[in-house]
């Protein structure tokens, strides 16, 4: 059975984000977790990593394949607690939410 990756919580991201604010966390959480810019011990978790958020940016990215992927996700908030909501908007979520709403 395949393991259930949850891609929001991938990117950092809520679930109703908008493209540009996945967009924009994706290219955060490249830039900090590439494997070019990794330790050599670590490049290898490094490019684990960068797989997960490819695909998860992959994914999310495309309206079709994003209905699809939201269609397998248990509903919002079932037996979860408040900090998986907060790892879920993650720091990067966080910062984009304040950024635009300030514009």
């Amino acid at each position: 059975m395949a393991r259930f990756v949850d891609y929001y919580r991938v990117l950092q991201v809520r679930r109703d984000a908008e493209p540009e604010v996945i967009e924009r966390a994706y290219k955060a959480l490249s830039l900090k977790y590439h494997p070019d810019v990794s330790t050599p011990g670590q490049r290898e978790a490094a490019t684990r990593r960068m797989q997960l958020l490819n695909e998860a940016y992959r994914t999310l990215k495309d309206p079709a394949a994003r209905r699809r992927y939201d269609a397998t996700l248990p509903p919002e908030g079932m037996g979860r607690t408040g900090w998986d909501e907060f790892w879920d908007k993650g720091l990067v979520g966080l910062f984009l939410e304040r950024y635009y709403q300030r514009r």
